[in-house]
């Protein structure tokens, strides 16, 4: 590859905000001499450089809403490119992640931590760095380093005005899902924004994961009923009696490699040396129960065991329901009216169990369940939806009842998303005195 260069000279033509500096260049060429082999440089060329420095842009998740922290502010030079479609056109005005320029002496870094504070109000720490690139490589020097933050509103320090000297700015906040829409149907008009979102995109689900928390309600007027969630990895759950697993019609639990709860729950119980899978103790006690039936109807509650699940997060038994129905070449999916079905139909399946009469007999009763939020993942239902339906379900179950086996039933919310969707479920059931904080 060519790899030399000579300046020959450097002239500057302007010296105000912006620098323009004309150069006469000369550089090595892809082609070498046909019979020396030698290096063969360009006649010398002239060349201008818009020069600015160095900036930085950081797109802010907003790990409260579920959203990202845009600015939008006039740029003359948005308002002259759109007069090239339409010279009538007013506007001027552009939504982007925040930006700034780093200052000398500053590292990229500290930049952005001062810029954000400057132009949004938000406080961050370490924000991870998106890429490094250059913004017009044809025409201008200018890197542009692009950083990724996640913040809260109570680390909205900055009260005061927003952004220094005659800088105008709005900020705004836009759903992680617009804003995907927005990437999609090609409506970004920065770069930067653009470039940070298609990172976003990729990188959700590690963004999203929670630390294990666990939130509980009391029913109210229940004698130690509990609803609630646990949050974070289900690797990380122990002390649930029986785990639910939502599976298609066809009864056949994904790959040991997957991401989902499935996957997990398959890869979790079997019994392996290293990562190769001895016994794959689940799916053969799954396809056992199935026998010759290629697919069952939806809310069909299969009971099978936990296999090493038992040992290291303490699981008796696992409760699979097809939740969802697929079709030739469709893939797959969840139907909202069949959440609630599919719930209770794993729940009077645990009751009949606990009602068997060894369990009665040794007093050993699966007296805790955890669901997975179905359908709010691939099955694509929204978070909101599927908390609504699952979680009235079970507080129907335990007021529909007398005396319940079953004292405490959980949800999954591996995602903030899913997190904050069962907070607002939850805090509504809460308001209406339905259940007890």
């Amino acid at each position: 590859m060519p790899s030399h260069v000579e300046i020959k000279s450097k002239k500057n033509l302007l010296n105000d905000f912006f620098q323009v500096d004309e150069y006469y260049v000369s550089f090595e060429k892809y082609s070498v001499g046909k019979k020396t082999n030698k290096i063969l440089m360009s006649d010398p060329i002239r060349r201008l450089n818009f020069e600015r420095g160095d900036a930085v842009g950081v797109l802010l998740f907003n790990v409260d809403t579920r959203s990202v922290v845009l600015v939008e502010q006039f740029r003359l030079p948005s308002l002259l490119g759109r007069r090239r479609d339409d010279p009538a056109t007013q506007n001027g005005w552009i939504v982007e992640v925040m930006a700034g320029m780093i200052e000398a002496g500053e590292t990229p870094e500290r930049a952005a931590i001062r810029e954000t504070l400057e132009e949004t109000g938000y406080e961050i720490d370490k924000p991870e760095l998106i890429c490094k690139f250059l913004s017009s490589p044809g025409g201008t020097s200018e890197r542009i380093f692009l950083y990724f933050a996640s913040v809260s509103e109570s680390r909205r320090s900055g009260t005061g005005k927003i952004g220094v000297g005659d800088e105008d700015i709005k900020v705004l906040s836009v759903s992680v899902n617009r804003l995907f829409e927005q990437l999609e149907n090609g409506e970004i008009d920065d770069p930067k924004l653009a470039i940070s979102a298609y990172w976003l995109k990729e990188h959700m689900p590690r963004i999203e994961t929670l630390d294990p928390v666990t939130a509980e309600y009391k029913v109210a007027g229940s004698s130690g009923m509990t609803v609630g969630y646990k949050t974070g990895d289900i690797r990380e759950v122990h002390e649930i009696d029986a785990w639910v697993n939502g599976e298609n019609s066809d009864m056949i639990m994904d790959r040991f490699y997957g991401e989902s709860i499935s996957a997990r729950i398959r890869s979790m119980g079997a019994t392996s040396e290293g990562e190769a899978i001895l016994d794959d103790t689940i799916q053969e006690s799954l396809r056992g129960l199935m026998g010759e039936r290629a697919s069952v109807d939806i809310g069909t509650v299969f009971v099978t065991e936990s296999g090493m699940l038992s040992k290291t997060n303490d699981v008796q038994l696992i409760f699979h329901v097809a939740a969802a129905k697929g079709g030739l070449g469709k893939g797959a999916a969840i139907q909202e009216e069949h959440l609630a079905h599919c719930v209770e139909r794993v729940l009077a399946e645990v009751e009949q169990v606990n009602n068997g009469i060894l369990r009665r007999y040794f007093s050993n009763r699966i007296e805790s369940v955890l669901f997975p939020m179905m359908g709010a993942g691939e099955g694509g239902l929204p978070t909101k939806t599927v908390a609504e339906n699952m979680i009235r379900a079970t507080v129907n179950y335990f007021n529909s009842r007398k005396n319940p086996t079953i004292k405490k039933i959980y949800f999954l919310t591996y995602r903030l998303r899913e997190k904050n969707a069962c907070d607002t479920v939850f805090e509504d059931y809460c308001d209406r005195k339905i259940l007890e904080r």
